[in-house]
């Protein structure tokens, strides 16, 4: 079994194959669109730095239209710790949001607690998700502001 260093380590890696640039080079407030032909896009959105570690937070997601709303199918965030004096860059996996049906779950529920088992669960699916999501072809086609 891997251990969740190692596989935040391979989250790094992937979230960095994906989009294809370094993911040290990501700046607050800008998202990137990623397409694969047959799938639904993928939107990262670089949001603004975690106060108490000042690493990077990402939010992925697939959205749907329904009902003239916009739903989240999923939605995570990813804390990014970019790589240091020798160490490999880290992503870590914070939340998981679903709109239909409603589902979600935090790594961290509240300021000073921490939920083990959702930490294995939703960093496992992270790296399954950017697995999927390189072996269907996401490109990034669009960058905004």
């Amino acid at each position: 079994m891997n251990s969740p260093t190692h596989l935040y380590e391979q989250n790094y890696r992937r979230l960095e194959q994906l989009l294809g640039r370094p993911l040290s080079e990501l700046r607050s407030g800008v998202a990137y669109r990623l397409r694969a032909e047959g799938f639904m896009d993928l939107v990262v959105e670089v949001l603004p730095q975690h106060r108490a570690t000042g690493a990077t937070v990402l939010s992925l997601a697939h959205y749907f239209v329904q009902g003239g709303d916009l739903c989240q199918d999923p939605e995570m965030t990813v804390r990014v710790f970019p790589p240091r004096q020798g160490r490999p860059g880290l992503a870590e996996a914070l939340t998981f949001l679903q709109a239909i049906p409603p589902v979600f779950s935090a790594v961290y529920p509240e300021p000073g607690k921490v939920a083990p088992r959702v930490k294995r669960e939703l960093n496992a699916f992270l790296g399954t998700w950017l697995r999927n999501l390189r072996q269907q072809g996401h490109r990034p086609v669009a960058v905004g502001a």
